[in-house]
């Protein structure tokens, strides 16, 4: 017997009393994947899932809109997708399942189905753990003949560059100015910035 074949018999052990929306909701809850608002072209639907809840607890949502608002797992899928090469994605996904394992091994379920304070915590020991990296662009290592970068260090910079790259807040952030005027080499932060990341 399945669960959702274990949860329609406990309703009907119940006596039906408990309440319709009630019972959506458990059967909701059996989906292990959050349900996506839109169609990944490279990743499952549960790898996207997991992209986006990475990218989510890597940029939450503050005062400044996160990761999700800003679509970084969908620009995460089409860059993989488009920019990196066949074994560069088999290296992504290898890492990704890795990461995966690591989570199952730490919290005793898989990231998406662990609390916020878990995947935080998690990601804090990995960051500790993994070595720093020299420079990379898109989350691929510029150093000649150099391993790829882990995949949290890579899922890391792909959800900073897409932030930052991100038309929201590139114009409404960081004072985008499509036609710089005069330079000023002496300017306090308090003129030209309206950022504060918290």
């Amino acid at each position: 017997m399945n669960r959702r074949d274990a949860l329609k018999q406990t309703v009907l052990v119940m006596g039906y009393t408990v309440s319709v929306p009630t019972i959506l909701g458990i059967f909701a809850s059996c989906n292990s994947s959050p349900a996506l608002t839109w169609k990944p072209e490279f990743f499952s639907e549960d790898q996207a899932s997991l992209i986006s809840e990475l990218a989510e607890t890597i940029l939450p949502r503050t005062k400044t809109p996160g990761a999700k608002d800003l679509k970084i797992d969908q620009f995460i899928d089409q860059l993989l997708k488009q920019v990196l090469s066949p074994e560069d994605q088999n290296h992504f996904l290898r890492g990704m399942d890795a990461f995966e394992a690591q989570a199952k091994e730490v919290n005793g379920k898989s990231f998406i189905n662990s609390s916020a304070e878990q995947r935080v915590a998690l990601l804090t020991k990995i960051e500790k753990d993994t070595e720093k990296t020299p420079p990379s662009v898109w989350g691929i290592n510029m150093k000649k003949d150099a391993t790829p970068l882990p995949f949290y260090r890579q899922v890391k910079d792909l959800t900073l560059l897409g932030y930052f790259s991100s038309e929201h807040v590139g114009k409404k952030l960081l004072r985008y100015d499509p036609i710089p005027g005069a330079y000023s080499e002496d300017v306090p932060l308090s003129q030209v910035g309206n950022i504060s990341f918290e």
